[in-house]
């Protein structure tokens, strides 16, 4: 038994020091610093939004102790994720990401592992307690719940497995200092993302719209479930809306068979590219107008 246990402990040791050299400290002239995860070695670092205040005088701290200029990439405020790049950096160790988007087991190990004021490395140990899945694009991504104790700083590390894989990225704030990282393939998109574009790609129809109440004997006669809808009321020029067929005084009811009741559904549900399928209301009619989503250059 006691050479099961120092075997155990041995292995998260090992995960552990394999994995160091690619965490780091982000430190944004701010009161607290942030972790980081070298992402490529060409000095892209993944941290939290939240973690770096400033968009100016950034810098990083490696586990070897030398501090390097960062510059700022981009930011998504929905997954409070943020994107640096050390300035001249080449052939730096990275963090090893896992080869699949298969969900983590619930009641696997997880060690939360932060580098706050480091360098140095701090980490405590857990299970994957909760696993919500999600899906977007037809990939499978999930945020992970951990009973591993997350310290001030921690938030932009890694959640490891056992054996040395990032499950995710920690962020301290999502749950109010409770254990939740974001699944590693949530974190690569938005990464692809920033990367490409600075900022998460939004989509648009190029519409104006009003919200409006369905009335009682309409949402009898057409057996509608949703109490509001998305009144049109300015419809772009050239826009995706116009070359869809949508026209002033139609309602939005659903976007690929979900509801639109307000603004945010209807922000939620405007991927950029992506074909859709429109299902409105004009002039007493339930219809569906097939639609392709623009990209918002905005």
């Amino acid at each position: 038994m006691a050479q099961e246990l120092k075997s155990i402990s041995d292995g998260l040791a090992a995960a552990i020091a394999a994995a160091a050299p690619a965490i780091v400290s982000v430190d944004d002239g701010s009161r607290f610093t942030a972790t980081g995860i070298i992402w490529s070695g060409d000095g892209v670092v993944v941290t939290t939004s939240h973690g770096v205040e400033r968009d100016e005088n950034l810098s990083v701290l490696l586990q070897k102790g030398s501090r390097h200029a960062a510059t700022l990439v981009g930011r998504d405020d929905e997954t409070d994720i943020a994107i640096l790049r050390i300035d001249g950096a080449e052939n730096l160790p990275t963090i090893t990401r896992p080869d699949s988007d298969a969900t983590p087991g619930i009641g696997g190990l997880a060690l939360a592992v932060g580098s706050p004021g480091g360098p140095g490395i701090t980490a405590t140990l857990g299970i994957v307690s909760r696993v919500y899945e999600t899906e977007t694009d037809g990939v499978n991504e999930y945020i992970i719940n951990t009973d591993a104790t997350l310290f001030p700083g921690f938030s932009g590390g890694p959640l490891l497995s056992a054996d040395g894989v990032m499950l995710g990225l920690l962020n301290r704030m999502y749950g109010r200092g409770m254990g939740v990282a974001l699944g590693a393939p949530m974190v690569a998109r938005v990464v692809t993302a920033l990367l490409a574009h600075g900022r998460m790609p939004k989509g648009y129809l190029g519409i104006k719209t009003q919200l409006v109440a369905l009335p009682e004997n309409l949402r009898a006669g057409f057996a509608l479930a949703q109490k509001r809808g998305l009144l049109i009321a300015g419809v772009g020029v050239g826009s995706p809306a116009e070359a869809a067929g949508l026209v002033l005084g139609d309602t939005l009811l659903k976007i690929d068979g979900a509801e639109i009741q307000d603004v945010e559904d209807l922000r939620r549900h405007l991927k950029a590219n992506q074909k859709v399928q429109l299902e409105i209301l004009r002039g007493g009619a339930v219809m569906e107008l097939p639609a392709v989503v623009g990209l918002d250059k905005g």
